[in-house]
This record gives structure tokens, sequence and C-alpha cells, in this order.
């Protein structure tokens, strides 16, 4: 979390921490009066708002909302214990159950609030009698079940959603057939990075359209996704690779100059092993451009280099000009 968005977090809690406790001074100076019942109105409001609002930034956490509840559990039966007027408190019933629809994301969600109003139908009945009682429960229970029913759904819809979403950008930001990243999920992982230290690699697949006219382009495919799932091993925070197009690939190593060779050893090795057709091997060659930051400027040195190892025999990593 950055400092950025935990600062505007702290100030949503003390903003919302403050909002309470001058809605709970208005509660009880207004007991008994006519505008009881417009101030818990108000009160109610302010906390669905500040509950949506959270849910919405995805900034609640299961603590502050189980709080939350309890804390309503706890306000509304001390509200109808102590009014001079329980029958306008048993008004609530409206409002109860609308704010627990925030909070019921699984069916069993349901009991902390049956039992709130198992609590308050016992002091309405204490305090009125026991036709109110039943009356004030079934209607709350029945509003608990139908708002259970409608958020719940609410919950999995978004639940979907967010996968759908997580599934599409991960689509548009990966290269399909190779499953490593595309120009634009590269672009995305550098952010924030443009000042880091870093060489970029060139990487081409040898004689790629020979194997395309030789073999056909399903084999030629069969190769670019293989190379795709060498290079997704060695793919760390440190470590970026993409398919820049065609058979060509773009790497970044935020590592040390003996680091990255090794790595480009280890990618070597594996494709000595890995890229076959038949018992014939398919071979790569690679520019490593000098120490920079991220531009296209060490791209074009990477690619210079590339070009000389494909000049001097291919199958080798040319990370200096002669």
């Amino acid at each position: 979390m950055t400092n950025e968005t935990q600062l505007k977090r702290w100030i949503t809690y003390i903003s919302f921490t403050f909002s309470m406790v001058a809605n709970i001074i208005g509660l009880i100076a207004s007991r008994g009066t006519p505008s009881m019942f417009a101030t818990a109105v108000f009160f109610l409001v302010h906390v669905l708002a500040f509950l949506i609002f959270c849910v919405w930034k995805k900034m609640q956490d299961i603590y502050l909302r189980y709080v939350l509840i309890i804390f309503m559990m706890t306000l509304f039966p001390f509200i109808l214990w102590t009014t001079p007027k329980p029958q306008q408190a048993t008004l609530y019933v409206f409002i109860i159950p609308s704010f627990y629809a925030i909070s019921m994301r699984r069916k069993r969600d349901v009991i902390l609030p049956f039992i709130n109003g198992i609590i308050m139908a016992v002091i309405i009945y204490l305090k009125i009698n026991i036709l109110y009682a039943v009356v004030f429960l079934t209607v709350f229970t029945f509003s608990i079940f139908m708002l259970s029913l409608f958020s719940t759904t609410l919950f999995d819809n978004f639940a979907e959603l967010e996968k759908a979403y997580a599934i599409i950008t991960d689509m548009a930001r990966k290269d399909r057939l190779t499953g490593i990243y595309n120009r634009v999920g590269l672009e995305n992982a550098l952010k924030g990075r443009e000042k880091d230290p870093c060489y970029a690699i060139m990487l081409d697949i040898d004689f790629f359209k020979q194997v395309n006219d030789t073999y056909g382009h399903e084999a030629g495919d069969n190769i670019l996704f293989l190379m795709g799932g060498i290079l997704h091993k060695f793919t760390s925070r440190d470590f970026m690779v993409s398919r820049r197009g065609g058979e060509e690939f773009l790497l970044y190593s935020f590592k040390g100059y003996e680091e990255t060779m090794d790595i480009m050893d280890d990618i070597y090795a594996e494709v000595e092993k890995t890229l076959l057709i038949g018992k014939e091997h398919v071979h790569i060659s690679a520019g490593i451009s000098g120490r920079g930051f991220v531009s296209e400027e060490l791209v074009a040195d990477a690619d210079r280099k590339l070009y000389h190892s494909k000049q001097t025999g291919r199958n080798r990593i040319t990370s200096q000009l002669p």
C-alpha cells in the first residue's frame, strides 16, 4: 500500500469517527423527542454511505465491518430500551435491515442481524406488548431475508465481474501465443522503474522464416510457444520478458551484469534442450545493451548488438561491439 493510499484511508476513518460521535451526541440529545427518529435516519444514511464508499474503493476490511455491525447491534436496543416512546422507535424496523445489506456477502451473514432483531423483539415485548414484538420480528426477518438474497447475489455478481475484468486485463497485456508480456504489458510492468539502471536485451530466433517455409506456420507457432515458456521460467520483478513482434523478444534486466549473463546462459541451455523440430535444433541470437535507463535508445543499442550476432554467425550473444 502506498503512503498516499494509507493517508487517504486514515483521513476517511478519522472523518467517519468524528461524524459518528456527532451523530451519537445528536441521538442522546434528541432522545424522547420527535427529532430522534430523524437523527437516527441521518446516522444510518451516513454509515451506509461510508460503507458503500469503502467497498467501492476496496478500502474496507473485515475488522471495520464487524466493529460497525456490533456497534449497531448495541445502539438500537439501547435506544429502544431508554426511549420514553418505544412505539416510535419500532419504526427502525424499516431502517436497520438496509444497514446490514452492505455486509451480507454470504448466507450465514444473516445471523448477526437476525440476533439483533430477536433482541429488539424481546425489548418491545417487555416495553409494549407481544403483538408489537411479533409484528416487528416478522417484518424484520422478512426484510433481512429479502435483503440477504439481494446482497449475496449482488456480491456474487461483483466477484464474477472482477474475475472477468482480471482475465480481460491479463489477455490485453499478454501475448496470446507465447503467454508472456506484449508491448502494452511490458510498458505497464516498467512503470515506476524508469530511473532504475538496467540492461535491454534483444533476442531473435535464428532462421525463423526458414522454419515456417520448411515445416509450416504451425511448427513456427510451436517454436514461438516453446520460446515463451522458456522465457517465462526466468521472469521476475528484476528480469522482465516480452514478445516484441514476430520472432523478436525484448527483455529488461535490472540485475547486475554477471547475473544477467548467467541468466542468458541458462536461457541458451534451455533453448538447446527444448527448441527442436524433430531432431533438428533451432537456435537464438541476442544483443545486450550497455547499462542505462529504460528508453528506446537502450533498445536500439541492444538491437545493434543483436544485428552483430546475426552477422557473425548467429547462435551467440553480443554484449560489446568491437
